[in-house]
């Protein structure tokens, strides 16, 4: 059965906590395999490979590329926002001052907005690829 903090960095393989160590110099975490995307080779698909040639499929695939790691930072940054406030709650004195300059960060709300940007435009781009499918 799948905890609450149960990963699945790969479809159908959860991870738990602790079990993102490379095997054999695997890529067990998700947010490291979609850095990974930009600078490695990686296995494709077979319809992919099949489409490769077809117009504008190569490049769409660049930029499904490109919003996967840049939703993964916009949703790092609001998760590191998450762990500063978590953080500042569980400081053993907790200041007016500290509290008040968390909440008044508006900061996050930029990394929101890119978040709802960068799936918005991975979804569309997934649709057009879908459709390029058979």
């Amino acid at each position: 059965m799948r905890e609450p903090h149960d990963v699945e960095a790969v479809p159908g393989q959860v991870s738990t906590p602790g079990s993102e160590r490379r095997g054999s110099g695997g890529r067990a975490r998700a947010r490291d395999r979609l850095m990974d995307r930009a600078t490695r080779s990686y296995p494709e698909s077979e319809p992919i490979r099949q489409l490769a040639g077809a117009r504008g499929v190569e490049n769409l695939m660049l930029f499904i590329d490109d919003d996967l790691r840049e939703t993964a930072m916009a949703l790092g940054n609001v998760e590191n926002y998450l762990v500063g406030v978590l953080r500042l709650l569980e400081a053993p004195r907790l200041g007016r001052e500290e509290v008040h300059a968390v909440a008044a960060d508006t900061q996050v709300l930029d990394h929101v907005d890119m978040l709802v940007e960068t799936l918005e435009t991975l979804r569309r781009r997934l649709a057009k690829l879908s459709a390029s499918l058979r």
